[in-house]
C-alpha cells in the first residue's frame, strides 16, 4: 500500500512543500539523504546510514520545483539548481520557490538534460519521471564524475533492466533501490554512488560492504553469474535482498501477464519468444521463493 496524503504530512514540520508532493516525489528527495533507509543485507540485518548532506543538487525535469525545494526544506541539500527543457515548468518553479522564501538558496535554469551545469556547480543530482533511454542520453552528454557528482537518485519510468545494466557499465554503485507504487504502477528510484567523497568529509555516505550483486550471488550460490546478472538488472538486487513486499506483488503480477502471453503463442512460429518468456517466468519464480523462507 502507498502512503496517504496525511502520511506524508508528517513531512510538513521539515519541509512544508511536502504536503503537494507525491509519494514518489518523496521517496525520490528523501533517498538522496539517505535518511532512514536501510543496506539490504544477506543476514536480514537492517543497517541504516546517517542522513548525507549536499552542498548543492541539480534537479533535471524538475516540473514544479518540489523536489529541489523539498531537499532545500529538510537540509539535505544547502542550494539546489531546478533544470528543465522548458519554460512553463521553470515558471512554475520559480513562483514556488518565491512562495516558500528560497530565492536565496535556489534557482532556475533552462537546460536541455546537462547541459547548462558546469563543472563544480552541484555535488548531487535527481532525475526522476523520465523514460530511461532519454535519462542515459541525457547522463551520456555529460560526464559525471567532472561535474563533482557525487550521489544521485535516479528514477527511470521504463526500460529499466536496461537502464541498472547501464550504471554497472559506467562503475556507478547501485546504493539502495525503493519500490514505489502509485496510482496502479509501479516506480523504481535508485540511489546511485558516482564518485567517492573527499577525504575527510564528515558527511559521507555510509559505504556498503559488500556490492548488492555479490549478496544476492550469495542468496543464489548454484545459480550462474549471467543469471544473477539478469535477474538483477530485471528486479534491482536491493529489492531482492529486502525481500521487498512490492516486488513480490510487481512479479506476481509479470508472472500472469507471462502466462497469459504464452498461452497465445504458436510453439512452432515463436520459438525464441516463449523461450524468453519461460526464463522470465523462471526468474520468477526463484525470487519469489525467497518469500517462502524464513
Amino acid at each position: 500500500m502507498g502512503k496517504t496524503q496525511e502520511e506524508l504530512q508528517g513531512k510538513a514540520s521539515d519541509a512544508p512543500v511536502a504536503v503537494r508532493m507525491s509519494e514518489r516525489l518523496v521517496t525520490d528527495a528523501e533517498m538522496l539523504g539517505g535518511m532512514s533507509f536501510e543496506v539490504a543485507s544477506t543476514s536480514g540485518t537492517a543497517c541504516v546510514g546517517t542522513l548525507d548532506k549536499f552542498r548543492c543538487v541539480a534537479d533535471v525535469g524538475c516540473d514544479h520545483g518540489y523536489v529541489s525545494i523539498y531537499l532545500v526544506q529538510r537540509g539535505i541539500a544547502e542550494s539546489a539548481i531546478a533544470m528543465d527543457v522548458r519554460k512553463g515548468p521553470l515558471s512554475m518553479a520559480e513562483s514556488n520557490i518565491a512562495e516558500f522564501g528560497l530565492q536565496g538558496k535556489a534557482q532556475v535554469r533552462l537546460s536541455d538534460g546537462l547541459s547548462e551545469l558546469n563543472e563544480g556547480e552541484a555535488d548531487a543530482l535527481v532525475i526522476a519521471g523520465m523514460g530511461g533511454k532519454l535519462m542515459i542520453s541525457i547522463l551520456e552528454k555529460k560526464d559525471l564524475r567532472a561535474l563533482g557528482i557525487r550521489v544521485a537518485v535516479l528514477q527511470p519510468q521504463s526500460d529499466i533492466p536496461e537502464f541498472r545494466q547501464y550504471l554497472r557499465d559506467k562503475d556507478y554503485v547501485i546504493l539502495d533501490e525503493r519500490i514505489v507504487y502509485e496510482d496502479g504502477k509501479y516506480y523504481f528510484p535508485m540511489r546511485v554512488q558516482i564518485a567517492g567523497p573527499e577525504t575527510g568529509d564528515e558527511q559521507a555516505a555510509v559505504a556498503v560492504p559488500a556490492s548488492g550483486l555479490e549478496m544476492v550471488r550469495q542468496l543464489f550460490s548454484q545459480v550462474d553469474d549471467e543469471s544473477i546478472l539478469r535477474i538483477c538488472n530485471r528486479y534491482g538486487e536491493h529489492n531482492i535482498l529486502r525481500k521487498d513486499p512490492l516486488l513480490k506483488d510487481f512479479q506476481a503480477h509479470g508472472k500472469e501477464v507471462a502466462q497469459s502471453i504464452l498461452k497465445s503463442l504458436d510453439e512452432d512460429i515463436h520459438v525464441e519468444r516463449i523461450s524468453a518468456i519461460r526464463q522470465e517466468i523462471s526468474d520468477i519464480d526463484m525470487v519469489l521463493a525467497l518469500y517462502k523462507q524464513q
